[in-house]
């Protein structure tokens, strides 16, 4: 006996993330620590207690604390982060732009060559095992934009059913 499988149609989904949703995210993203350095000397900056968050000409902007050792560093950043599409990565990356920080002896150095950008994949899938045993969903991830009050992400959802296992006949 054949099983009969259903293909798996797209369905298009548009998520919205709010400013204090976001805001939040950097919260748990922080304290985050750098280590940077240049002709032989080293700094490790804490960044920490992000606020301000503002969406604004398809970036987002926000005021953030840092802290530095060995060198006493206390100064309020304010970085801008775009998002935009790596084809290399096959991703939507946020990355912050030019950020340059004072560090005393060291001088003015770019932060954000030190700043890993934040990589959000283009596909993923999650299988359900709770209440919907063997139910898929694959999520391909279309476009993200920062507009002036939240950040949107289109997707496709794609829901599938792994079919069950074959049985062997009784004799």
């Amino acid at each position: 006996m054949c099983a009969a499988i259903s293909s798996a149609a797209a369905e298009s989904v548009v998520m919205t993330i709010d400013r204090p949703t976001t805001l939040n995210f950097f919260r748990a993203a922080t304290p985050y620590k750098i280590d940077v350095g240049t002709a032989g000397l080293s700094e490790t900056l804490t960044l920490y207690n992000p606020r301000e968050l503002v969406f604004v000409d398809g970036r987002m902007r926000l005021k953030i604390d840092c802290r530095g050792e060995p060198i006493p560093v206390e100064a309020v950043l304010e970085p801008t982060m775009a998002v935009t599409f790596d084809r290399k990565l096959n991703a939507f990356v946020a990355r912050v732009e030019s950020l340059p920080v004072r560090l005393g002896a060291i001088g003015t150095i770019q932060l954000d060559q030190y700043l890993d950008p934040f990589i959000l994949p283009v596909s993923f899938s999650q299988t359900l095992e709770s209440g919907l045993p063997g139910l898929t969903i694959d999520y391909i991830l279309r476009d993200v934009k920062v507009l002036d009050d939240r950040l949107e992400a289109r997707a496709d959802l794609v829901f599938r059913r792994t079919p069950p296992p074959k049985t062997s006949a009784k004799r």
